[in-house]
């Protein structure tokens, strides 16, 4: 489930994040004024000369303060800078990661120079602590904050932020005697599509001893508590577990009409005597908060044409008034979905919203639905293929021009349809790329299959 991207020796950041930060044309022309302007302070040096920071300012990021920031690439007011080491600032704040086109300017005055910075702030995530039982959450970020880096709960996706980071969390580690690598991964989190930046420690591993929930339902149902002895022995992990709540815990809970089920951060124990060094071995805990049980109020549609009330209705298959299964009802909107794309609705979205009724202990959907183009079958274009597999699959392919497309039936021949076309035939390939191109004034969809 996951998407990974494995970081070791730190690579220059994508975009502008990794381009040497420039400054403006105004800057190289107020050269001149710098040097006069510092010569009265500081004894100017042979290129540009010196002076004192007066001011740093920047603009178009929301992340951090400009106080912070200033410090932490070298150019806090007071400190004796000269052009080059303005322009140094500038390509450290860019290799950060947090920012992307990076721009500065600066005046100078008797009270010193003053530098502006124009940033964009660039794509950053949450970041997950996956296996540091030893420590909080608040723990390593204040490590991280006392290495005087920047931190938010959040990292850009490159740039050496990150390299500082994993050196900071490196550190308290050692500082308590802890031994392992740091690593950095951007995954995708267990409850979304959303990424996050997953640090862990490699090298002394903790085992979980024992788990267990705070409710009665996922402590005490006997097929969640089979699940739970296949973490039992296994390396301590959040995002694992966090995974395997998301799997399994949740859907026993919404399936039962608990939609608002929460559960919280794990708490862990080390196992053994407190006076001794620590175990590599800890009891688990993950607090569980129900909430309601709601029961089913029904669904009202908007924008269906295609599909009648009833018809949608059904494909959800809710009993009124008994609790509200959310495993249905999420098979619901996807079936929803792909009816529409088999008869054609490429474009059709289906956007359900929760209406929860705490005195009634009732929820109901109000649905809107856009449907879209209805599409038909345009051109079929193949390559990778001789002549003899052309007429082969030719003659097997359902969708005849002019028929409504029916997405389900591609999907199906991607899936393993073709595989059986050619079977019991010397015709082989590993995969097959394809391409749909809609065109909305036609109101047909040719289909582009390659081969490989």
């Amino acid at each position: 489930m996951a998407r990974t991207k494995q970081r070791g020796i730190h690579q220059p950041p994508r975009g502008c994040a990794c381009r040497r930060a420039l400054g403006t044309a105004a800057a190289g022309i107020l050269a001149a004024t710098f040097l006069c302007g510092s010569a009265r302070a500081q004894a100017p040096d042979q290129a540009y000369g010196t002076a004192k920071v007066a001011s740093v300012t920047f603009t178009g990021s929301t992340r951090f303060p400009g106080d912070t920031l200033a410090g932490d690439i070298g150019l806090a007011p007071g400190t004796v800078v000269g052009k080059p080491d303005i322009q140094a600032a500038a390509d450290r704040l860019s290799r950060m990661g947090w920012f992307t086109d990076v721009r500065y300017r600066f005046e100078t005055s008797m009270q010193g120079v003053s530098i502006q910075f124009s940033v964009h702030d660039a794509p950053c995530h949450p970041v997950w602590f996956d296996n540091f039982p030893w420590f909080s959450d608040a723990e390593i970020a204040a490590a991280i904050r006392a290495a005087g880096l920047p931190y938010d709960g959040t990292a850009p996706e490159e740039g050496t932020a990150l390299d500082g980071y994993r050196e900071a969390i490196a550190g308290l580690l050692k500082k308590n005697h802890i031994s392992g690598q740091v690593e950095g991964e951007l995954v995708q989190a267990p409850e979304s599509q959303s990424l996050v930046e997953r640090f862990r420690v490699t090298g002394d591993q903790v085992w979980v001893f024992s788990l267990e929930f705070s409710d009665p339902l996922a402590r005490d149902d006997p097929h969640l508590k089979d699940l739970v002895t296949t973490l039992i022995g296994k390396p301590y992990s959040r995002y694992d577990l966090a995974l395997f709540v998301y799997e399994h815990i949740r859907p026993a809970y919404t399936s039962r009409g608990y939609l608002r089920v929460k559960f919280g951060e794990p708490a862990t124990e080390f196992i053994g005597d407190p006076t001794k060094p620590l175990s590599d071995h800890i009891d688990v805990r993950i607090p569980v908060t129900p909430g309601m049980q709601y029961h089913w109020g029904g669904a009202t549609w908007t924008g269906n044409v295609a599909l009648d009330q009833a018809t949608l209705d059904g494909m959800l298959g809710l009993p009124a008034g008994q609790p509200a299964d959310g495993v249905k009802l999420q098979a619901g909107w996807n079936n929803i979905s792909q009816e529409y794309a088999k008869r054609g609705y490429l474009q059709a979205k289906v956007t359900p919203v929760a209406q929860f009724d705490d005195g009634q202990s009732r929820v109901s959907y109000a649905v809107n639905i856009s449907e879209g183009v209805q599409y038909r079958m345009g051109q079929l274009f193949l390559t990778g293929l001789s002549l003899t597999g052309e007429r082969t699959l030719l003659a097997h392919w359902r969708l005849a021009r002019g028929d409504i497309f029916d997405l389900t039936y591609l999907q199906d021949f991607l899936d393993g349809g073709a595989k059986k076309v050619f079977q019991g035939t010397p015709i082989r390939f590993d995969k097959i790329g394809h391409l749909l191109q809609p065109n909305p004034q036609t109101k047909t969809v040719d289909v582009f299959l390659d081969f490989r």
